[in-house]
Parts: structure tokens; C-alpha cells; sequence
């Protein structure tokens, strides 16, 4: 099988192979959102997407609360600005959780951070501007004093009404907490999408198996598999199926009727021993697209019965790569996430780049990050089967086709860190 395509050496290419843009545009327009979801507890909540808007029914803070641990004051209109000492008699104290008594012109209450500004009140100063005089019964101030200082109102983080978490949110640990400080206990996300995947090939072993002769072990089930779980998908996995096209055909039958996607590596090209790409045929539809990059230039895309289906390329680093920038999108899309398409920054280009070529490339890059921007260094093998390129990198430098540039160029780049989440 055509499992581990060779480089081709010669750049020239055929003008029916499309953009990377093309295809992305493609491959997206077609991913339709999980149309189920279910109610999940705070602690079951990470990671998952939130299904519906979050609007607050109440505010945040509920009163009017202490800045810090001070002195509450009742503050006369004649005591505003005024220089010099002024005294206030303390006649309350007021730890967070509990509500004070009114106090009068002329009083002080000693209140602590988040306490409720008692009635009266109208400024709070902090415990160390404040000197205790007549046996600790009175404070004195000796500067200037306003209203209002260091009160946080009622409704100054949220107003009751207000949405506060947007649907598509995949939801992190400080968006939790936001729900939580709302006394909201649930909420709807989406199901997660089911992805299943196999892979053919006599040629492939499974690592802890003894190599024969023309053998390989099989990195791509165990890439693939760890992708999808970082994306938070529920993996259906048949590992290595027969290479033989009953057998193809069974697979994609199973998976398809349990799963919302199905992906798999290679056998999509027309060898006599590929039988993903007829399987595919006879089963539903296939486009085979030729994509205008390096690495990774073939990608299937289509559909068995209801299941979407992706084919990537069988060489390792093509394989990663065309997932993370085609396939991770299309299935954060599926799962409802509004901010579906990967990010780039801005980098320098710590090398030349001499030669025009006719396809976009991704070069694997280290990052110097100790200069602004920070300087982009290729690896020395650029191979689609160096898979140690992958975990030397910081991520994907993104090289225009028809572009030659010299050492300082600014230039997009990937970072593997954040397309691995």
C-alpha cells in the first residue's frame, strides 16, 4: 500500500492542486455542528463546549463590600478634604458574612475584605492609614479622605441580565469559576463528537512486536489517537484492519454507524493495494483533494452514510500536519466551538529562503525567544517521514509559494504548543 509515500524531488506540479486556503475553506463549510447536548456538573465541565449563552440572574457583587481589611466611615459633608486629624469613635466591627449595624455621623465600623458596607457608611480607609487613639476606641485620619473610597458597589463585576459566557466556549477553569460565582451548578454543552479510525497496511507492527523485513511500526494510530483525545473527542479506535477491501469495507461500515467522523492514514491513493479510496466510493462519497503544500499534499475528504470522513496522508509528518491544519478546525467546528480556526503570530525568519517554489510549505521551526519578534530556526531535515523534526519544534513556519526572502523576514508561524490542545 501507499502508506509511505517518498518525497517527490521535483517541484513542478500540476495547476489542478488548490490553496491551502481553498481547502480549509472547503473542509469547514462542510463540518456541521453535534446537534445533541446534555446538562453536566461544574466539575464534568472542562474542556467540554458550551451549548447555550450564560446570563447572570444576579449581581456580582450582590452589596456593597469592603476593598479591604479597614475602617467603614460615616464621613460628614464639612469633613471632606479636610487636612489634619479627624476622629472617628468605633462602634461596630463587621467580619465578611456578616451585616452591620447603621452607622451614624461621626462612626467608624472596623470592617474586613468582602464585608457589606454597613448602612450609613460612605467610605472605607485602609487599617494602616488609621492611628487607634483613646484606649483603641477611636481612630484618627490625618490625610484628606473622599467619598467612596475603596467601596466596591454591588453589580461592579456583573449586572443582573448580562451574558457573561457566549455558546462555542470551550470551557477553561477561570470561565467555571465565573459560572460557579453566579451559583450556576450545570450547564449545557455538547455531546462530544465520536471519531473513529483504523488503519491498514501489512507493512505495519505495533510497537513491542519483533520487525520483520519490510516492516515499520505504526506511529500514525498512536499520533492520531493522541490529537483526537487532546481535542476531547470520544475515539473509536479498530487499530490495524486487514488489508484486503472486504475488510476496509467492514470497518468503515462499524464506525460509521456508531461515529460522526471517521479518519484514517494512507491507502487513499490508486495502487491495487489501496482500498480505503474504493471502499469509500462504494460506501458514500469521496473528493480527493491535491493541496497546493508541503508536506502533505493529498487529503481526502467526504462521507459513509451519515459519518463524515477524512483521509490523511500516510507519511508521518504529513499526516500530523494536514491534521492539525485542516482536520483540527474541521472537528472544532463539529464540536460547536466558535473560535474554530487555528492562530498564527508574527515571527523572524532566522534563515534564508533561497529557492521560489510552486507549493506552500510548513517548515518545522524553533523559537529563540529571547529577541521581538522572536526568531524562527528550520530544522535541518525537512522530510515527511522525520517524525523527530515534530518534537524538536516549537511549530509551523508558513512559507508562501512562489517567495524567496532573506535571514530577518517576518513570517507566519503555527505553534504546535496551542494546535496541540
Amino acid at each position: 500500500m501507499d502508506h509511505q509515500q517518498a518525497d517527490c524531488a521535483c517541484d513542478e506540479i500540476p495547476q489542478s492542486l488548490i490553496s491551502t486556503s481553498e481547502a480549509l475553506t472547503l473542509l469547514t463549510d462542510s463540518a456541521r455542528v453535534v446537534n445533541s447536548t446534555q446538562m453536566v456538573v461544574l466539575d464534568d465541565a472542562l474542556d467540554r463546549v458550551l451549548a447555550t449563552e450564560v446570563r447572570a440572574t444576579i449581581n456580582v457583587p450582590g452589596f456593597d463590600n469592603s476593598a479591604m481589611d479597614g475602617y467603614a466611615i460615616h464621613l460628614q459633608e464639612e469633613q471632606l478634604g479636610v487636612v489634619g486629624g479627624l476622629a472617628f469613635e468605633i462602634t461596630d466591627r463587621i467580619p465578611a458574612g456578616s451585616v452591620g449595624s447603621v452607622l451614624g455621623p461621626g462612626c467608624a465600623a472596623r470592617i474586613f475584605t468582602g464585608a457589606p458596607i454597613p448602612q450609613g457608611a460612605n467610605t472605607v480607609i485602609m487599617q494602616e492609614e488609621c492611628e487607634l487613639i483613646e484606649n483603641d476606641s477611636k481612630i484618627e485620619i490625618y490625610r484628606p479622605i473622599a467619598y467612596f473610597e475603596n467601596i466596591r458597589p454591588m453589580g461592579n463585576d456583573i449586572k443582573s441580565g448580562e451574558v457573561v459566557l457566549q455558546a462555542g466556549l470551550k470551557l477553561q477553569p477561570q470561565a467555571i469559576a465565573l459560572a460557579a460565582s453566579l451559583g450556576v451548578n450545570t450547564l449545557e454543552v455538547f455531546n462530544k463528537i465520536k471519531v473513529g479510525v483504523f488503519f491498514t497496511g501489512d507493512e505495519l507492527v505495533e510497537p513491542g512486536e519483533t520487525l520483520e523485513a519490510g516492516q515499520i511500526f505504526n506511529s500514525n494510530r498512536y499520533a492520531l489517537v493522541a490529537m483526537l483525545n487532546k481535542l476531547d473527542c470520544d475515539v473509536f479506535n479498530l487499530g490495524n484492519v486487514k488489508d484486503t477491501f472486504d475488510a476496509t469495507c467492514h470497518a468503515l461500515k462499524e464506525l460509521s454507524t456508531e461515529c460522526d467522523l471517521v479518519i484514517t492514514t494512507g491507502g487513499v491513493s490508486v495502487g491495487e493495494e489501496d482500498h480505503v479510496k474504493p471502499a469509500v466510493e462504494q460506501l458514500g462519497e469521496l473528493n480527493l483533494w491535491r493541496i497546493k503544500m508541503k508536506p502533505g499534499k493529498p487529503l481526502a475528504f467526504g462521507n459513509v452514510g451519515e459519518s463524515a470522513f477524512i483521509g490523511l496522508p500516510g507519511n508521518p509528518v504529513s499526516s500530523m500536519v494536514t491534521f492539525l491544519l485542516f482536520a483540527r478546525p474541521f472537528i472544532k467546528k463539529m464540536q460547536g466551538v466558535s473560535n474554530y480556526l487555528n492562530t498564527t503570530m508574527k515571527v523572524e525568519a532566522n534563515f534564508d529562503w533561497h529557492r521560489s517554489k510552486p507549493r506552500r510549505e510548513f517548515v518545522r521551526v524553533k523559537l529563540d525567544n529571547s529577541t521581538i519578534p522572536p526568531k524562527a530556526t528550520q530544522y535541518p531535515k525537512q522530510g515527511s517521514g522525520v517524525l523527530s523534526s515534530m518534537v524538536w519544534a516549537d511549530g509551523l513556519a508558513e512559507i508562501p509559494e512562489k517567495t524567496t526572502f532573506k535571514k530577518g523576514e517576518i513570517i507566519n508561524f503555527y505553534p504546535l504548543k496551542e494546535m496541540m490542545q
